[in-house]
């Protein structure tokens, strides 16, 4: 278990609030103290990958929570009420849940907001459903887990819509007709869902999907090699990479090393600011389908921003808003719970959420579709092209 600490780590901001220990109370911008927050704290859970190389993602949705947290705790919590944020490391393998599963249970968790990744939401929501705790994931994605009647919530759309959103726009404004994908089946259960409504949906088009190179396991740099070779054995006209942020990069980067101008196209899980970082010039108009549009001058996502660099002191991404939006659903349904009704009667009951860009409607097994933007990186940054 990984505790949050909500004090900002700048230090003139860290002497101007007291530490209040984990309940403690700031506001949405750090230098506001709450007024009015009393009584025992609502204990409101985050599950991800906090640590190691690829903890991109993780840090991203629980940085996003723990401000949705501070600015409701700014207006007074839940009820009069504090709320604090406790985090979860699941080091985004599904096996590290035996280690956390005694300590979630004992934490008298309210609701959680997680996981970030596919694979371990496959392992998290039988526990969920043991638990009763009621889970609102910001980036799980998997198709696998449609139509569940179960404790699992999402705000986002499946790999289905993802993948035919990509497949459908590069089959449709590009030469591109023969794709060959990298894919890394440590998170298999987005990546092989991914693959193949990407692959079924190009077929249907006209075009053809010619392999699938596979890796996993500890030796990455490796496999990503190994993987890459194998698919530009088959010569297709474009690459399409099914990977973390990090290995699109590197893959990126050893497919121009080679001299190679192939097209690029990524699955959703790579668009982070550490794809950007990392990856350089070589992901130079790569294509891929997002949840929101990074250059929105709505009102909320505006605000939204500001917000967040302020706190964090970074611009937020994909995982970020996703986060965030995830989080304000929890936190509302929290707010609005009867008594006697379980979160997730709450959560069906309302359906529909505002988030930061778009408007959150739940289905009835907790499902959510959600328009799809297509980016390309463009001097560094993403760019909506469709």
């Amino acid at each position: 278990m990984v505790s949050i600490d909500p004090t900002p780590s700048h230090p003139s901001r860290r002497q101007a609030l007291a530490r209040l220990g984990q309940a403690a109370c700031v506001g949405a911008l750090p230098w506001m103290a709450l007024q009015g927050c009393s009584g025992p704290p609502v204990k409101l859970g985050f599950l991800g990958g906090l640590t190691g190389p690829t903890a991109d993602l993780g840090v991203a949705g629980r940085d996003a929570t723990l401000l949705a947290v501070e600015q409701l705790n700014a207006r007074g919590g839940l009820r009069g009420k504090p709320v604090e944020l406790v985090a979860f490391d699941d080091r985004q393998q599904p096996k590290a849940l035996s280690e956390l599963v005694d300590g979630i249970r004992q934490a008298g968790l309210s609701g959680m907001v997680g996981p970030m990744t596919s694979s371990v939401a496959g392992a998290w929501i039988p526990l969920a459903n043991d638990m009763g705790l009621t889970t609102v994931s910001p980036t799980v994605t998997s198709s696998d887990f449609t139509g569940k009647d179960d404790q699992f919530f999402r705000v986002c759309s499946t790999t289905r819509e993802y993948a035919h959103a990509s497949a459908e726009f590069h089959m449709r404004r590009a030469a591109s007709r023969q794709f060959a994908l990298v894919r890394d089946d440590s998170n298999a259960a987005y990546t092989r869902s991914w693959a193949q409504h990407f692959s079924d949906r190009v077929v249907a088009l006209g075009g053809q999907v010619l392999h699938h190179a596979v890796y996993a396991g500890s030796n990455r740099a490796e496999g990503v090699a190994v993987a890459l070779e194998q698919a530009l054995a088959y010569q297709p006209d474009a690459l399409v990479m099914v990977a973390n942020a990090r290995d699109t990069a590197l893959l990126a980067q050893l497919l121009r090393k080679q001299g190679s101008a192939l097209p690029l196209l990524a699955a959703e899980w790579a668009a982070t600011d550490q794809l950007l970082a990392l990856g350089g010039r070589s992901v130079e108009k790569l294509e891929v389908a997002q949840y929101f549009d990074p250059n929105s001058s709505q009102a909320a996502y505006a605000g939204f921003v500001q917000a967040f660099k302020v706190r964090f002191g970074r611009q937020p991404g994909f995982a970020e808003v996703a986060g965030f939006d995830a989080a304000r659903v929890m936190l509302h349904a929290l707010a609005e719970q009867g008594s006697g009704e379980s979160l997730k009667q709450v959560l069906l009951r309302i359906k529909q959420f505002e988030g930061v860009q778009q408007s959150i409607v739940f289905d009835p097994q907790g499902d959510s579709s959600r328009p799809l933007f297509m980016t390309q990186v463009v001097n560094g940054q993403f760019n909506v092209v469709s």
